[in-house]
């Protein structure tokens, strides 16, 4: 008897140290696939995330670009310009500047003669070197002159020594008509110059770079059709053609030929996500087209390390090994507890008891995930909803300044009828821009909503005088009204009282608070007095702005600052949104309430005067 429960135990022993090593076997093949399974998709996510980036990144660059361009021809058609008023141009010249200085260095004008004879913020010092250079051999004057089109430059060494980009627009003038015996002959298209934006290289640089996410390592580069270097982090590469000696030599033997093709095909003006690897380290190259009215003119290019991948796998090898080495010290205390199997099985209830209400938890867990999940079902929908009525208003508020401008077009249009002149009446020109500006501020707060869902508003922060900030606003908020005869001004007044504040914020964005802020409550102040008061509390700065108008209905007042809340009939509900998110983004708080007399609401908000 005792021979037979000898063998049955050996053979039981015998069974457990099989089934430990089987399972050890088993647990490293599974946890080999898992690591490389988990790696693949690490990777794949590094070249979506890299292409997402590249197509993010061309998008923000052609826009930018398309400011240039839109200031370049409005600049090439002013009548200053056309009329050779070089005062009045200057101003134009520095607005256009201001508005594009986070690329453009300068804006030049280069009359007929090819001479420099006038450029942004000039001053007496810049005037006596660079007044009246000759630039008449230079791509950006001479393709404009002869083509009377857009020019797009390629990298170009300018007279400082610095390595720029140039965009130049033609300046066409119209002849005057000649007779003689005959017939009237008329000639248009007289080339008067070019206007020309600078921009370099360096600067586009920094630009690119800024605009990727932090939180990806990746470099980035731009090249023209043509395979000339417009911008790469090794600053000696910059000019040159990726085919050259220069460039290639720079390029490991080992990938040498790969690398040449992706920038190959990467010029013919398709998008593309490929992989180098190098001594086992991979790296995502994507590319995308850079299109400037339908045409390409340049490749942006952005190089993702698989950094993200190879930790993953580091960690999945680690947590291998982990296991295997469990698996195989399980098996080893499995052959000691075989022996007291039999003593153990009294307790095989109370192991069954436990397991049942482990199994009664997880059905709880289970529970409360499908509860979650409902909730996040309920949320879906109500973005869903949020997203059809911004969509519907968004739809009503472009509708609105579109059609005026549409009506006063076709009107203005219609009165050619075989005339090369008409009479436009000044009403007409204003009610255009009146609208136009409504639309570009419609833009404005849509593409502010999009950074801020997507959580990539940036501050440029800067030391400025808050009251010459108030001031100026105040001044050009009574100046619109002085000229609005939709609005009787002379039952409004704005009271504020000058006192200097130092403060360290983004300046752009405070006056947009403000601004958003003071026009609410002329907005809804039929008569009365608005008040402006800024001062100092401890280490905070406050601002409030207070009215006499209708003051903030009870019926909005819990959601006063959330999208798309509004009483008005004109109005989006974004600007009181987009305000509470920038003074946030400062580290400071806004809130609104009704004024103790009943009459109207103050508007107040605070940051930090350094952060």
């Amino acid at each position: 008897m005792l021979t037979v429960l000898s063998k049955n135990n050996i053979a039981l022993l015998f069974i457990i140290a099989a089934a430990g090593i089987s399972l050890s076997i088993l647990s490293y093949q599974y946890s080999t696939f898992t690591a490389n399974e988990i790696s693949k998709a690490a990777s794949q996510d590094v070249r979506l995330n890299a292409r997402i980036e590249a197509y993010d990144l061309s998008r923000i660059l052609v826009h930018s670009i398309d400011s240039i361009t839109t200031n370049l021809r409005a600049l090439a058609n002013a009548p200053t310009i056309q009329s050779n008023e070089t005062e009045k141009a200057q101003i134009l010249f520095n607005t256009a500047q201001e508005s594009t200085h986070e690329l453009t260095d300068a804006y030049y004008w280069i009359n007929q003669e090819g001479k420099v004879i006038m450029w942004s913020n000039m001053n007496q010092t810049t005037s006596q070197h660079y007044k009246g250079v000759n630039l008449i051999s230079k791509e950006y004057f001479i393709i404009p002159k002869n083509t009377h089109s857009p020019y797009y430059s390629s990298v170009i060494e300018s007279t400082d020594n610095v390595p720029r980009l140039y965009i130049s627009f033609p300046i066409i003038g119209n002849q005057p008509k000649i007779k003689n015996n005959t017939a009237a002959v008329s000639k248009t298209g007289i080339f008067k110059g070019v206007i020309v934006a600078g921009i370099s290289v360096s600067t586009i640089g920094k630009f690119l770079q800024n605009e990727l996410f932090h939180e990806i390592v990746s470099n980035v580069g731009l090249m023209d059709k043509n395979g000339i270097v417009l911008y790469a982090r090794n600053q000696l590469l910059i000019g040159k053609n990726y085919l050259g000696d220069g460039f290639q030599s720079l390029i490991s033997p080992e990938i040498k030929d790969s690398y040449n093709s992706i920038l190959k095909r990467s010029l013919e003006g398709k998008s593309g996500a490929e992989d180098i690897t190098l001594r086992g380290n991979t790296t995502t190259i994507s590319y995308q087209p850079i299109l400037i009215d339908g045409k390409q003119l340049w490749t942006l290019f952005i190089g993702t390390p698989h950094i993200l991948a190879s930790d993953v796998g580091f960690l999945i090898d680690q947590q291998k090994n982990f296991s295997t080495l469990m698996v195989i010290i399980i098996g080893c205390i499995a052959l000691g507890i075989a022996f007291l199997i039999l003593s153990w099985n009294k307790r095989l209830e109370a192991a069954v008891n436990t397991r049942t209400a482990e199994l009664k938890e997880a059905n709880d867990s289970l529970t409360k995930s499908n509860k979650l999940l409902a909730t996040a079902n309920e949320q879906l929908k109500v973005h869903d909803k949020m997203q059809k009525e911004f969509i519907n208003i968004a739809a009503h508020e472009l509708r609105t300044p579109i059609m005026p401008i549409l009506g006063e077009a076709e009107y203005i249009e219609h009165q050619f009828d075989h005339r090369n002149k008409v009479e436009v009446e000044n009403e007409q020109i204003a009610l255009i821009i009146r609208n136009a500006k409504r639309l570009e501020r419609l833009a404005s707060d849509i593409l502010d909503v999009s950074k801020i869902e997507s959580q990539s508003l940036r501050l440029n922060k800067e030391q400025f005088n808050l009251n010459h900030v108030l001031s100026d606003i105040i001044v050009d908020i009574q100046n619109r009204l002085a000229t609005d005869k939709g609005h009787n001004n002379s039952v409004v007044t704005i009271l504020y009282k000058p006192e200097d504040i130092i403060v360290e914020a983004d300046k752009g964005r405070i006056i947009q608070v403000i601004s958003n802020l003071l026009n609410n409550a002329i907005k809804f102040t039929e008569e009365g007095v608005i008040s402006v008061i800024a001062q100092r509390k401890n280490s905070q700065v406050v601002v409030s702005i207070k009215d006499s108008g209708q003051g903030i209905d009870s019926e909005i007042s819990p959601r006063l600052f959330s999208k798309f809340t509004t009483k008005s009939e004109t109005g989006t509900g974004l600007g009181l949104f987009i305000s509470k998110s920038i003074i946030e983004a400062h580290g400071g708080r806004i809130w609104a309430e009704n004024n103790a007399d009943g009459k109207g609401a103050t508007f107040t908000f605070s940051i930090p005067r350094k952060p």
